[in-house]
């Protein structure tokens, strides 16, 4: 069996399937600096954003990774069936290729920017070399075309980045009681709402249900629907339920660090710098080390996103090993890293500007989705838990609403 063919349970040789790509794209250099801004302006008031989020992405990650199973297929190919006969078709496809195309070429910016600030931190060094040297891996990575190598690197990485920030947190932590007020009593105010959508964005990432819906027809094309449904449920399950914990120990490290001392931070940086004198010299190098890993992972699955997305809307092979697919990945990373030479960092208000975005996205992609998901098959439809997806509508709407609230509290009136 070679590395481009799923294994007979589904899963790779340590169990996992592609729930792991979804908290390796979504722990990236967006969750640090977002989640870093919270836990230093509001402490743990805002904790619960990150239950909702992980709520929410295990919810509609399932059914993107139902509908690649069910289907055979990924997200961008059944929206492009079930529209072939609509006149708004081409524009919906233009506008996703779009979007999906220069946001994650966008982001890529970020995330190269957040690698090299971690690295540069523990090992010091050029700038310039470690941007071209992260582009370098990630796209010997991806042109491997090896889809067991690609899953196993990013599931290390995801590891090693979990380690770091987990023990970051538990280095220090607030009171429990200030943990369980700030995860149990949901508090969004007009001063804050920009950051609570930041925090629903940088988890809830729209792309992904593209990335999890193809990954999951590959994975587990050779195992019985129910089979595969089950063990997708438990991959999805588990993995986001980590990258949420990760996210959590960001906020209560930032918490700690800043929030409680009266301080605060400008820069990426100064996060790992400031964290040394408060919690030890051993926190600020995990930090920076668990920066460097977000920041890789996300550069990875970044451009693999965008090539799932992409070819699917315009029916080209959606494969890894496929000639449009890898094209597509290398271009999203050379833009990236053109980016970061030319524009020599990402500030972190354009960071958290990005996931802000993404959240008010995210309703479009995800209510597209849910219909899809619902005219694609009959066995599709069948399989549907009418709570999940009662509480996955609840979830569209209630991210819909804070968006409207967000461009209504910009009107100047």
């Amino acid at each position: 069996m070679n590395d481009s063919t799923p294994s007979a349970t589904g899963r790779n040789r340590f169990g996992l399937g592609p729930g792991i790509l979804v908290t390796a794209a979504f722990i990236g250099p967006g969750t640090v600096v977002t989640a870093s801004r919270v836990g230093t302006q509001h402490g743990c008031e805002l904790l619960w954003t990150v239950l909702f989020a992980v709520i929410g992405t295990i919810l509609l990650q399932s059914m993107a990774a139902r509908l690649g199973i069910l289907t055979g297929t990924g997200l961008s190919e059944a929206i492009r069936e079930n529209l072939r006969e609509s006149r708004w078709l081409r524009p919906i496809m233009l506008l996703t290729i779009v979007a999906i195309g220069f946001g994650n070429a966008a982001y890529q910016t970020g995330n190269l920017t957040g690698a090299v600030v971690g690295v540069s931190a523990l090992f010091g060094g050029s700038s310039l070399a470690w941007n071209l040297a992260i582009g370098t891996f990630a796209t010997l990575v991806i042109v491997s075309g090896r889809d067991r190598l690609l899953q196993s690197v990013l599931m290390v990485l995801v590891f090693a980045l979990s380690a770091a920030f987990l023990f970051t947190a538990a280095t220090h932590m607030p009171s429990l009681q200030r943990v369980a007020s700030g995860l149990l009593i949901p508090k969004i105010t007009s001063e804050n709402l920009t950051l609570v959508l930041g925090m629903i964005g940088t988890t809830i990432v729209p792309y992904n249900l593209f990335l999890h819906a193809s990954r999951s027809a590959a994975t587990w094309k050779a195992t019985p629907p129910q089979e595969a449904i089950r063990q997708s449920n438990w991959d999805t399950g588990l993995s986001i339920s980590l990258g949420g914990l990760v996210t959590a120990s960001i906020l209560l490290t930032a918490c700690v660090g800043f929030h409680d001392r009266g301080s605060n931070w400008e820069t990426p940086e100064q996060i790992a710098n400031g964290l040394g004198p408060v919690l030890g010299p051993l926190s600020g190098h995990a930090f920076a080390m668990g920066m460097f890993c977000a920041g890789l992972t996300s550069a990875v699955t970044a451009p693999l996103a965008t090539s799932y997305a992409v070819c699917g809307c315009m029916g080209w092979p959606a494969n890894p090993s496929s000639r449009p697919f890898r094209v597509i990945a290398v271009s999203v990373i050379v833009i990236g890293v053109t980016a970061v030479l030319v524009l020599n960092g990402s500030p972190a208000a354009t960071i958290i500007i990005a996931q802000v975005a993404n959240g008010m996205l995210l309703p479009i992609v995800a209510a597209v989705m849910l219909i899809v998901v619902r005219r694609s098959s009959p066995s599709t439809s069948r399989s549907l838990s009418p709570w999940a997806t009662t509480i996955s509508w609840i979830v569209v709407a209630f991210v819909t609403s804070l968006g409207l609230w967000r461009i209504y509290s910009a009107l100047p009136f």
